[in-house]
């Protein structure tokens, strides 16, 4: 689990904190990108915009991840 980055999906609830949308995905022992795509797409009610803003988010974690070398820590 160390040379990998897992990234999950919740909904936030206002007055009831988080929902679960989505397991885990590990990247990069699978492609957690398609694996969140697919996810999102089989969810009618999110929309193009907002997938298109996740996916983003999604590349931008794994850039990050990627550029510290899969070592990221909280500072």
């Amino acid at each position: 689990m160390e040379k990998n980055i897992g990234l999950g999906l919740d909904q936030h609830v206002p007055g009831h904190g988080t929902v679960p949308l989505s397991p885990y995905f590990f990247w990069p022992r699978k492609d957690a990108w398609e694996e969140l795509k697919s996810t999102l797409e089989a969810k009618p009610w999110i929309s193009q915009k907002k997938m298109i803003i996740i996916l983003n988010q999604a590349t931008d974690i794994i850039n990050l991840w990627l550029q510290s070398g899969g070592n990221l820590t909280s500072q």
